[in-house]
């Protein structure tokens, strides 16, 4: 009887356990499940990253030791590149143009290895280095580029190289194509984010951001030192032969062309020619719509100060500025969002239109933006854009007058000027509880220098620069979901109002007066945009705007400037106008 007890225990025991192991078994297999549909949900419609695996440790020492060496400098070297480039506010981003590197390292200790036998492993491109014996003094080393966790290898190359940064250099750009160009990462971008097949599109893209970064660095070591772009604008330029499609190379090349030719207006027109074309190119890409509509904006500032322009030169530049509003009041229709849910549904449904990357730009118009930003891309490209459009009316102020125009009245001037203040206000500062029309003057120039109400005080003017408490200094309260790239063109639409004729000034103003509070202001927004957490505005794009010219000719402007390390390039002498002949059979009619 005792015997039997015991095999019943004993047997019982063995159940239990097996019980446990099986459920142990169930519990594995439901978690491991889990987390891989967890990292499928999560990569879904996204780019893979890149994953650089460690050297085998059973490899002899003398060989793995220069396979992790350079494995870590492939790392560094992908994370180091990722966002250099100097492009236009309001372009798109240039970090869509390599995927996220990560490590792989092997396990340490009991624990982690339980944590990495029960969780799958993420979905990605893992990166596999092997050098192999030197061919005299060149380097060879073997790539191969696995899907993971399937482990399927999806390419191989041999690379050989002299130097270690050139081997580095093309083994990134072996694997950024390569994945990129593989059938699933094909459904995950954009159309106009592809780079094609030929590797030597992104090798020319890299030289030129590698170009384009030195030349800044230089100028920022020697301030004496100019600024050559053109090695840069031919290697992008070199680049669009073997990918014509590709919209950030269209880009960087026109912000080049803007940062080398913002005072240059025949040479400026090759900028607007690129945004142009990409446009019709690429008609639904709002930013470079935007960039278009600003390019025309820029280019027919010269009414703004020369009214001795000829009338076919005049005729062109007030047909630029027309292009430019119209630009402008399209984008805010296409930013309305009915109009975006319906292209985010069009890439949603299955079919032959359905794009993953596509639907993923077109909800980012749609969705919050990551931390730190609190708000959304929609709202900071709505509120730039109608600054925008309050600096053309601006700019039609200059034109009152001119021949084939007809005079407007002072006080109908007086009131436009206060409509376009009225707008950049409800934009870049908070509302007030009490809206009225007419304040937007006084909230951005004098509201802390003022004992008048809504009028500007001539008397209290001269005391903004006297010493004061520090939270005094810090002008309108800033409304929390401005971007950075409102408040840059609400410095831009201060300093062009700087240059308004003496009849558009409001009551109360004189012109010394008028351009101190709109210096003042606009280095105010540029603070502002400097201040935001996610602000990738550049010193090098300030310096070389053509709109914030007259900033640097004023000397509180001149001191920011110097504090903020920008060197302002000397924009180039202005030809005098010639005496227009008189026109045949009737007299000379004299300009204003």
């Amino acid at each position: 009887m005792g015997v039997d007890d015991a095999v019943v225990r004993a047997l019982g025991t063995v159940a239990n356990w097996f019980l446990l192991a099986v459920a142990a078994l169930i519990a594995l297999g439901v978690v491991r499940n889990a987390s891989a549909l967890l990292y499928r949900v999560r990569a879904r419609g996204r780019i893979l990253p890149l994953i650089l695996l460690p050297e085998d440790p059973a490899e002899e020492a003398a060989t793995a030791a220069p396979g992790a060496h350079l494995t870590a400098h492939l790392a560094a070297h992908l994370t180091e590149h990722q966002k250099d480039s100097i492009l236009a506010p309001g372009s798109p981003s240039a970090a869509t143009a390599v995927s996220r590197p990560q490590t792989s390292t092997p396990a340490q200790g009991w624990v982690e290895s339980l944590i990495r036998m029960a969780l799958a492993s993420p979905p990605g491109y893992a990166v596999h280095l092997h050098e192999l014996e030197p061919d005299g003094a060149v380097r060879r080393v073997s790539v191969r580029i696995l899907r993971v966790p399937k482990n399927r290898i999806v390419a191989a190359r041999v690379v050989a190289e002299a130097d270690e940064e050139s081997l580095v250099e093309k083994i990134a750009v072996y694997c950024i194509v390569q994945v990129r160009n593989q059938p699933e990462m094909l459904r995950r971008i954009p159309r106009w984010e592809r780079w094609g097949e030929d590797e030597r599109a992104f090798t020319h893209y890299r030289k030129g951001v590698h170009e384009q970064r030195l030349h800044t660095q230089a100028r920022a070591d020697d301030a004496s030192a100019g600024v050559d772009y053109g090695t840069a604008l031919r290697s992008y330029s070199q680049a669009v032969k073997f990918a014509p499609g590709n919209l950030l190379l269209r880009h960087g090349e026109a912000a080049l062309i803007e940062l080398m030719h913002a005072h240059h207006p025949d040479s400026y027109q090759r900028a607007i020619a690129t945004y142009q074309r990409c446009t019709e190119l690429w008609p639904e890409h709002i930013e470079t719509a935007y960039r278009m509509a600003i390019a025309y904006s820029r280019a027919a500032r010269p009414l703004l100060h020369d009214r001795d322009l000829p009338p076919e030169r005049r005729a062109q530049l007030e047909g630029m500025a027309h292009l430019a509003r119209e630009h402008l009041a399209d984008i805010c229709a296409r930013l309305r969002l009915r109009s975006l849910l319906r292209r985010w549904l069009r890439n949603s449904i299955p079919g032959g239109r359905s794009n993953s990357g596509e639907r993923r730009y077109w909800g980012s118009w749609l969705m919050p933006l990551p931390l730190p930003a609190r708000r959304s891309q929609r709202r900071t490209f709505l509120g730039a854009i109608r600054i925008a459009l309050a600096a053309h009316d601006l700019t039609q102020l200059h034109l009152n007058g001119h021949p084939g125009r007809t005079s407007v009245a002072a006080d109908r001037q007086q009131r436009a000027v206060a409509r376009a203040f009225d707008r950049v206000a409800r934009e870049v500062l908070v509302r007030t509880r009490v809206p009225a029309r007419g304040t937007g003057i006084r909230r951005l120039l004098f509201d802390d220098h003022t004992t008048r109400g809504s009028a500007h005080d001539p008397d209290t003017h001269s005391t903004i620069t006297h010493p004061r408490a520090t939270s005094q200094h810090w002008g309108p309260v800033r409304k929390g979901s401005t971007g950075w790239m409102t408040h840059y063109n609400a410095a831009c639409f201060l300093a062009l109002a700087m240059t308004l004729p003496d009849e558009c000034l409001p009551t109360g103003y004189a012109r010394a007066q008028w351009q101190q509070d709109c210096n003042r202001s606009a280095l105010n927004q540029l603070d502002r945009s400097l201040r935001t957490p996610d602000s990738t505005l550049t010193g090098d794009w300030i310096a070389h705007d053509s709109d914030l010219d007259q900033l640097w000719s004023t000397e509180t402007g001149a001191a920011w400037a110097e504090f903020m390390n920008i060197d302002i390039p000397a924009p180039p002498p202005q030809p005098r106008p010639s005496a227009a002949p008189s026109p045949v059979g009737g007299p000379r009619v004299p300009g204003r």
